[in-house]
C-alpha cells in the first residue's frame, strides 16, 4: 500500500508538472520580478502551501535544464564535447552546476549590500527568488549557443544570447533597485558585478572539468 500511494503521489506531482511548468516559465520571462517577489512570500507559508499555483524554484531550474538536454537529444542538436563532458550525465550536472551558480552569487551580492548576515535561513530567500530567472536565461543562451556552434544560424544564435543577456542583466538591475532601494547606475553596476563574478567561475570550473 505505501508502494501504491509513492506511486499515486508520484503520478499527480508529474501531471502537475505538465500543467504549471508552462505556467511558471511564462510568468518568468513576461512578469520576473512579481514572481521573484511571490517566492519571497512563499517562504513565509506552510511546506504544503507553497508554490501551489507554480513550481518551486529549484525544480522550476531542473526541470528546465533536463528539457533543455532531452531536446537537444532528440533533435541530434548536442554539442560534441570531450572528455568529462562528453557523458551525457556530467554534462547536465555541470549544467545544474553552472546555471545555479548565477543564482547564488546574485542571492550573495544581495546579501553583502544589505549587510545581512550570512546563513542557509538568509541565502534560501533570494535564492529561490532568483532560480525562477535562472530557467529562461538558460533556455536563452543554450539556445542561442547551439545556433552558433551548430552553424544553423550564427546570426540569430549570437542575437538571441545578446537578447537573452540584455534581459537578465535588466531584470537584475531591477530587482537590486528594488531591494537596496539605491539609483539606476548602481543597481546597474551590481548587477554587472554579479553576473561577471559567476560567468568567471564557470569558466574556471569548465576549464578545470575539461582538463581531467
Amino acid at each position: 500500500m505505501k508502494i501504491i500511494k509513492s506511486l499515486e503521489l508520484l503520478l499527480y506531482e508529474l501531471m502537475v508538472w505538465l500543467v504549471f511548468y508552462p505556467l511558471t516559465l511564462f510568468k518568468s520571462i513576461f512578469h520576473p520580478l512579481r514572481l521573484m517577489d511571490y517566492a519571497d512570500d512563499e517562504l513565509d507559508d506552510e511546506d504544503d502551501d507553497r508554490y501551489s499555483d507554480t513550481l518551486s524554484p529549484p525544480i522550476f531550474l531542473a526541470i528546465t535544464l533536463g528539457l533543455i538536454h532531452l531536446v537537444e537529444l532528440t533533435a541530434n542538436w548536442n554539442i560534441q564535447t570531450e572528455g568529462f563532458l562528453a557523458d551525457d550525465r556530467n554534462l547536465i550536472a555541470f549544467r545544474m552546476v553552472a546555471f545555479s551558480l548565477f543564482p547564488l552569487m546574485f542571492s550573495l551580492r544581495l546579501l553583502r549590500s544589505r549587510k545581512i548576515a550570512l546563513d542557509r535561513k538568509t541565502l534560501r530567500e533570494p535564492f529561490y527568488a532568483q532560480c525562477f530567472i535562472a530557467a529562461p536565461f538558460a533556455i536563452g543562451i543554450n539556445t542561442g549557443t547551439l545556433g552558433v556552434a551548430g552553424g544553423a544560424g550564427i546570426g540569430v544564435g549570437f542575437g538571441l544570447i545578446l537578447a537573452t543577456l540584455a534581459w537578465y542583466v535588466a531584470v537584475q538591475s531591477l530587482w537590486f533597485r528594488a531591494n537596496l532601494q539605491t539609483g539606476w547606475v548602481r543597481s546597474f553596476g551590481k548587477a554587472l558585478r554579479g553576473f561577471f563574478e559567476a560567468l568567471i567561475i564557470v569558466i574556471v570550473l569548465g576549464v578545470v572539468i575539461n582538463a581531467v
